[in-house]
């Protein structure tokens, strides 16, 4: 193994600002608030504070604590329950973050285009035609392939190279550095623009919409199967990435007061994402005269950002540039650190499971996702991210913790617990939590299976490939372990 794999944290500080940067992203900026408009306002947030404390916050630690154990990836650290075959899980979450970080690095992409576009004033005031013909060349259906939007494809190529700048560095030198440096600028940059949007002319209503609770939408399951998965992505739980970064610790970490850090700065900035986003709703309310409940008109994570915030821009003149170029940044920030703890887990699990260098491990990893993130630069590219979102970021990411959850909390002779871990926390993640996300589970393949069309055919098909594809990967690599010895007792 290189010693760039074998690079550890330069502080508990740098790993706490990498794992923010790694939760911190759309799923913060954007889509939190997108949640909360479509879920009743406060009747979001109130059950989404108290999943935090009863699933989130134990399921960081006990990735946290696996990682920080073995030191090892999420799909060799199955090989400690000596049942290889296990490994299938981990290899379920990997091909996963391959279909993740495929359009992730695109949706970053999107970001870096509108950070041009707003520094030089580009956008035009029809914001909602720019993204998505001019931008996205958006055509009618998932089938229709329509053309390659080309500012998208140059944008991927530029988030691709940052990333393999970063990550072919040590963590120390590369990932904690820039989530070091650029995270605490990025959250407290959020935190003015909540202060300037409930300044605008009807801002301040956007407390009453944000916190104002719809009691009646908590009888609805959509709310919480919304709820559990957005914090599943938000945390990035399931994937193996908290392992892929906690592997990198050292031995004096604390894991409990680290987690406990990450899941309440993660809160903190979708929370204050989401004043600043209402601010704006609230601004276009007042001043268009729109019912609050009828701004957005989709249910697209990025019509907020993308079609709604540029229209607000227009309204700033002299500073529209300015303040556009920092707000698009925020996203870039918010999404090129996601895109390095993505790329970060698959690399991790590459290395160990194929003995490969470092950054020969990087430059494969990126080479795929970038040969994939081609079908996400086409005209039917965001059709096919919300085909394969609820899979690979829903039923996907269950599947996952429950792995864990079923392959380590239970053991005795793995003692992944320590005295670090109170009593209560390990009866949540034992018992209490794989009820709740096995519910959700079969919740989820019910309302599939009753609602079959083409999206959820291929969101099926794509469970049957990876899990074939995780099965040859796991023979084929156990051959080459049982036949080499390559891992140590």
């Amino acid at each position: 193994m290189s010693q760039i794999s074998n690079s550890t944290w330069k502080s508990q500080t740098g790993y706490i600002w990498a794992l923010i940067g790694s939760a911190v992203g759309f799923a913060n900026v954007l889509s939190f608030s997108a949640q909360v408009y479509k879920n009743g306002g406060g009747a979001f947030l109130i059950p989404y504070f108290f999943a935090l404390f009863l699933l989130g916050i134990p399921m960081l630690i006990l990735e946290g604590k696996i990682g920080y154990k073995w030191k090892l990836p999420l799909i060799t650290t199955f090989i400690k329950t000596g049942i290889p075959r296990l490994k299938v899980i981990g290899w379920l979450s990997v091909i996963a973050c391959i279909t993740i970080g495929a359009f992730y690095i695109v949706l970053t992409g999107y970001a870096v285009s509108y950070t041009f576009f707003a520094a030089t004033k580009s956008i035009p005031e029809d914001t909602q035609n720019f993204f998505l013909h001019d931008f996205l060349h958006l055509t009618p259906s998932i089938s229709d392939f329509g053309t390659i939007s080309f500012p998208i494809l140059f944008s991927t190529i530029v988030v691709c190279l940052s990333t393999w700048y970063v990550l072919t560095r040590r963590v120390q030198d590369g990932i904690e550095k820039i989530c070091s440096f650029f995270m605490p600028i990025m959250v407290l940059i959020i935190l003015i623009f909540a202060i300037v949007s409930c300044l605008l002319p009807g801002g301040i209503n956007a407390f009453y919409y944000y916190l104002k609770p719809d009691f009646e939408k908590l009888y609805q399951p959509q709310l919480w199967r919304d709820i559990f998965g957005q914090l599943f992505f938000s945390l990035s739980l399931g994937l193996g990435i908290i392992i892929g970064y906690s592997r990198h610790t050292q031995k004096n970490t604390n894991i409990v007061k680290a987690m406990c850090l990450v899941a309440f700065g993660d809160f903190f900035v979708s929370f204050i994402s989401g004043i600043a986003i209402f601010g704006c709703l609230s601004h276009i309310s007042y001043v268009q005269n729109i019912p609050f409940s009828e701004i957005i008109k989709s249910d697209s994570t990025f019509e907020i950002g993308f079609i709604l915030f540029p229209k607000i821009l227009k309204s700033f003149g002299f500073f529209e540039p300015i303040i556009g170029t920092i707000f698009f940044f925020c996203i870039f920030i918010a999404g090129i650190t996601g895109v390095f703890s993505i790329v970060e887990c698959i690399v991790g699990n590459v290395e160990e499971e194929f003995r490969i260098d470092r950054k020969k491990a990087v430059g494969i990893t990126l080479i795929i996702l970038m040969s994939f993130s081609l079908f996400f630069c086409m005209g039917n590219g965001s059709h096919i991210i919300d085909a394969l979102a609820p899979m690979v970021l829903g039923t996907n990411m269950l599947i996952g913790a429950l792995g864990l959850i079923l392959s380590f909390a239970y053991s005795k002779t793995l003692q992944v617990f320590d005295e670090s871990i109170p009593t209560l926390l390990q009866i949540c993640i034992k018992f209490i939590i794989p009820i709740i996300l096995l519910v959700i589970l079969i919740s989820n393949l019910f309302s599939e299976i009753t609602h079959l069309n083409f999206a959820t055919n291929l969101r099926f098909a794509w469970l049957l490939m990876a899990l074939i594809i995780g099965n040859i990967c796991v023979t084929l690599t156990e051959k080459k372990r049982l036949s080499h010895k390559l891992y140590s007792n």
